[in-house]
């Protein structure tokens, strides 16, 4: 059997009884069209099966209704949670996200872009991008661009952000008032200006200096599936040891070479991590952590992008408060605990 063909805005205006533009308006929710013809239009649309040619439209208009995220990855629950909260408030503004995840690859995060232009996304919203300085300028000066979860961006391209350095040092300084000591900071190492990565180093560097402890650092590298490798940490995991986590993952992980070594966060290792994941409240694990909000980030970066799109040219930098959810890993070290194994 022949495929039926596709209704037309031509099949619509005949069986309204008006022109084939006032069709087009009304597809383009133009107000000036009167709330009757506006009806029948849209009666006659649904009679016929009639679906708008998006592709079509954001050719003539040079822009379509959807937006281009680009994230490391899923490994990190925090931007699961973010991308929920970016299709949430593009309901609110009537977008639509379209997610491309890079594996922590840079040439990945520029095939990403690249393609959501050629299909003229109404603008991108970059998760933690690896991209430098000049490259974020660049496609700023193309699209409308918005930055979510790092410290710096140019003034082409709008940021939203949580202050990193000094949600670190609030942990920090959280881990010594419950009498973990010493604190140790793991981590990653990613390039990126402003990453949150080297804010959230700083922040712990800041607090370690202030309070006149030595600081310690280690390195965590993604392992795959066996999740994150961190040499060198079981050496330090000594009881009555603090340790401040850049993400709950890591933070997950960190839990994992306290148990084998018999010991238990809270009681003997102060262990937080941030971002709040649902990693905080698995069963047994009820880890402090940093709430980022990560629906407010969403919303406002929704709402900076839809400011470009209307015309703004100026610079915004939003930093969205956080706050630390205080948990039983963080409870305070056992009596006779702190400076050796007991």
């Amino acid at each position: 059997m022949p495929q039926r063909r596709r209704p037309t805005q031509a099949d619509v205006a005949r069986l309204a009884g008006v022109s084939r533009p006032l069709v087009s308006l009304v597809v383009r929710g133009d107000p000036r069209v009167s709330a009757e013809r506006r009806a029948a239009v849209e009666t006659a649309m649904a009679e016929l099966g009639y679906r708008a040619n998006a592709a079509a439209r954001a050719l003539a208009r040079n822009r379509s209704d959807l937006i281009g995220v680009v994230l490391p990855g899923f490994g990190n629950l925090f931007h699961g949670e973010l991308a929920e909260a970016l299709r949430a408030a593009g309901d609110e503004h009537d977008y639509v996200p379209l997610l491309a995840t890079i594996a922590e690859d840079a040439e990945r995060e520029v095939n990403a872009i690249e393609r959501f232009l050629e299909l003229r996304v109404a603008g991108l919203v970059l998760v933690s991008p690896l991209l430098d300085m000049a490259a974020l300028a660049a496609y700023g000066a193309l699209t409308p661009t918005v930055v979510l979860t790092r410290n710096r961006a140019p003034a082409a391209v709008d940021l939203v952000r949580s202050d990193d350095r000094a949600n670190a040092r609030l942990v920090t300084e959280h881990l010594w008032t419950r009498g973990y000591d010493p604190v140790i900071y793991v981590g990653y190492d990613r390039p990126a200006e402003g990453d949150s990565s080297r804010e959230r180093r700083l922040g712990y560097l800041d607090a370690q200096q202030a309070g006149g402890r030595p600081p310690i650092t280690l390195t965590a590298r993604h392992h795959g599936a066996a999740g994150e490798r961190i040499d060198g940490l079981d050496e330090l995991l000594l009881p009555g040891t603090g340790v401040v986590c850049h993400n709950d993952r890591v933070a997950t992980a960190v839990a994992s070479h306290v148990e084998a070594l018999g010991l238990r966060t809270g009681a003997d290792i102060g262990l937080s991590g941030f971002d709040n994941t649902s990693l905080t409240h698995l069963p047994g694990a009820s880890l402090t952590s940093v709430d980022l909000d990560a629906t407010t980030l969403a919303r406002t970066a929704v709402e900076l992008l839809d400011e470009r799109v209307q015309g703004r040219a100026t610079h915004a930098d939003v930093v969205v408060p956080a706050r630390l959810i205080d948990r039983a890993s963080t409870a305070g070290p056992r009596p006779g605990t702190v400076g050796g194994r007991d």
